[in-house]
């Protein structure tokens, strides 16, 4: 197979707007924070048909101003995102791409030096977990759990091109509720969190090179019954030598005290519709939620901490990030000084009851982060349960009332450009704790 980034132009045209998630439609993108994000970018180019948002900083690097006693910093950013065809006047339709956030679900990796963890791990701390957990991707570990999923029909292309260079990855076989077999390949973007599950019905024998095809739990599906309807649409209107790889869903591992929450969280406060919920005698559960106005399902996998190494636990990593939050924003809304706020996934809608949203994060204290403009502010984030931030782009026509108190106090400081040249909304702190620095 040819390199994936050289060959992308060459492949069959594939353009499915069913399944298609970007910027305005949605389940967008997930995104990590990454100590060195611009070498996994280059990784992602390297393996994947993916391009650029036309909203990137120059040359991947966002010059934040001096102001007051803080020095100038920079922000890194990987940003990629999925190209839907290999087209390129699909891609690049006119000039206003240059505007865009891209026209596909976006991987991005960012490193807003300046931002805190106070009370937790460095982001270099955490990808040095997810190196030694994930190492060279011989035998599962739970941790591979916190993935994108994306249907590709060359996954056998994608098997080839890394066992060539060396890319360690981990592949099972598994089967849906009707017995049709699914196999996926399970990859690693060295020195990330991002870690990228690619499925197929295509299969994966057994070569010279090839890792070995283990086989998932007998309750287990890598996707949900829904999403697999989906991929079954996609794998007969592609062609077997398309490398475009298409978004099923975001997943996360979750501790079991974290899944007895998410019901409540993503069903009766979100709005979301479960699509799954299956387990086994084993300690192993797995729920889906999908978001209105969504194709991309959220999903989560409890595992017994066994099937992680090391002592650090997914619930340790919960519990972590659940203390910065309240050691930097709970209390102050408009503080954009939360390193952990870009472990996130986006949603891009206009189905969901924001009125309700509002209301359940009031009455129940969820963690969350506003944006302000020139009439107030308006809910940009929540936390989950496990900790993991959601970029609610949902067009909210109030805010939680905190935010709306803090706003008064502020003045409206938060400065209105464009993003562009060197410039990141991220460089402006917002209104933080004076002890924070």
């Amino acid at each position: 197979m040819l390199s994936h980034a050289s060959a992308s132009l060459a492949l069959a045209l594939l353009v499915l707007p069913a399944a298609a998630q970007y910027p305005g439609h949605g389940i967008s993108k997930t995104t990590y924070s990454c100590n060195d994000p611009i070498p996994a970018w280059n990784w992602l180019y390297k393996y994947f048909p993916v391009d650029t948002p036309g909203d990137e900083c120059d040359n991947n690097i966002c010059t934040c101003p001096a102001s007051g006693s803080v020095p100038s910093w920079t922000i890194q950013q990987g940003r990629v995102y999925a190209k839907q065809s290999s087209s390129v006047e699909e891609d690049e339709p006119d000039r206003r791409k240059l505007q865009q956030a891209g026209k596909g679900f976006g991987m991005h990796l960012v490193n807003v030096t300046n931002h805190l963890t106070t009370g937790g791990m460095s982001t270099a701390e955490v990808e040095a977990q997810f190196i030694k957990k994930l190492g060279t991707m011989s035998t599962f570990d739970s941790f591979m759990d916190f993935n994108a999923l994306f249907y590709t029909s060359d996954l056998e292309g994608y098997a080839t091109t890394f066992d060539t260079d060396g890319v360690p990855y981990y592949s099972v076989s598994w089967s849906s509720s009707s017995g049709t077999t699914y196999n996926s390949i399970i990859v690693h973007v060295p020195k990330t969190q991002l870690v990228i599950e690619l499925t197929s019905q295509q299969t994966l024998a057994l070569k010279n090179t090839r890792r070995p095809v283990r086989y998932v739990r007998a309750a287990e599906r890598r996707a949900s019954e829904r999403a697999l309807a989906m991929a079954v649409e996609l794998h007969a209107s592609s062609s077997s030598s398309s490398a475009i790889i298409t978004p099923l869903a975001v997943n996360r591992a979750v501790s079991a005290s974290t899944m007895a929450k998410l019901d409540d969280f993503y069903v009766s406060g979100m709005g979301t519709t479960k699509v799954t919920d299956e387990s086994d005698s084993n300690g192993y559960a797995k729920k889906c939620y999908l978001w209105p106005g969504a194709t991309v399902d959220v999903c989560f996998y409890q595992r017994d901490d066994s099937e992680t190494r090391g002592d650090w636990k997914v619930g340790d990593f919960e519990t972590m990030l659940n203390k910065v939050h309240t050691n930097i924003i709970v209390g102050y809304p408009l503080c954009g000084e939360d390193k952990w706020e870009d472990n996130h996934y986006a949603i891009d809608s206009q189905k969901a009851d924001t009125s309700a949203i509002i209301s359940y994060i009031e009455e129940n204290d969820v963690p969350h982060l506003c944006t302000t403009s020139g009439w107030g502010t308006s809910l940009h984030y929540a936390f989950d349960p496990t900790g993991w931030g959601i970029q609610l782009d949902l067009g909210f026509s109030s805010a939680p009332s905190d935010c709306s108190t803090a706003f008064k106090e502020q003045q409206a400081k938060r400065k209105l450009t464009g993003v562009e040249g060197t410039y990141n909304p991220a460089c402006d702190p917002g209104t933080c704790a004076s002890s924070l620095r």
